[in-house]
């Protein structure tokens, strides 16, 4: 009885770690495929503080949408939200578990990342991987609030496809909200697309909460 009651109270890690095994694990493989191809495009080697800022923001920087798109997908089929609603903790803790494990790992692969081109005698710095993480915030919550909105993680993919794609053509027009400036000796932009990703993640939690509740 207490054993159980204990699991009630604490299932946060085993949620973790069964939505890690059958949910994640699929775009965690993607995601570090992503930065094992990325010296096969572009230079990861001898390089200077702004073109080490390159294969981070133009590549690496993508694992965001890998990981964060995805978070509402399982219960996008309705035996399996039926099957999670049926439990004593709720949908939104699990969207919530999810988010926060996928940022997470997204971080922790960019910073292996970033060490790795360190060992390779790159100028990066810890500036240039916190960067990163706000590019891959960005692009991410952006497919997860598509995701959340439509109801279909494919459709999620699309605007920080799209949007990466504008950053191409367009470069530093966009501003504030340019995802490649530190290749530009620029890093305020940084801090704008951090805070529009922590924004986006949260208004697509609760669009979902609010969804479920509607439902």
């Amino acid at each position: 009885m207490e054993m159980h009651s204990s699991k009630k109270r604490f299932p946060v890690l085993e949620i973790a770690k069964i939505n890690l095994r059958h949910n994640a694990l699929l775009s965690i493989v993607v995601a570090v495929l992503l930065c094992l191809v990325t010296p096969l495009f572009i230079g990861t080697a001898n390089l200077d503080h702004n073109s080490a800022a390159m294969p981070l923001e133009m590549f690496v920087s993508l694992i965001g949408v890998v990981l964060l798109t995805p978070v509402f997908q399982p219960e996008q089929n309705e035996e399996i939200d039926d099957l999670v609603s049926s439990k004593y903790f709720s949908t939104a803790k699990v969207h919530l578990i999810r988010t926060v494990y996928s940022a997470g790992m997204a971080a922790l692969l960019i910073c292996v990342f970033t060490v790795s081109m360190k060992l390779q005698s790159c100028d990066v710095t810890p500036v240039l991987a916190l960067g990163t993480i706000a590019d891959a915030l960005f692009l991410g919550s952006m497919g997860m609030l598509t995701s959340a909105v439509t109801g279909n993680t494919v459709i999620g993919y699309m605007p920080p496809l799209l949007y990466y794609a504008l950053n191409i053509g367009m470069g530093p027009k966009l501003g504030s909200f340019y995802l490649f400036s530190m290749a530009t000796g620029s890093y305020t932009a940084k801090l704008w697309l951090f805070v529009a990703g922590i924004l986006m993640m949260a208004a697509a939690l609760f669009y979902q909460r609010l969804r479920k509740r509607m439902a």
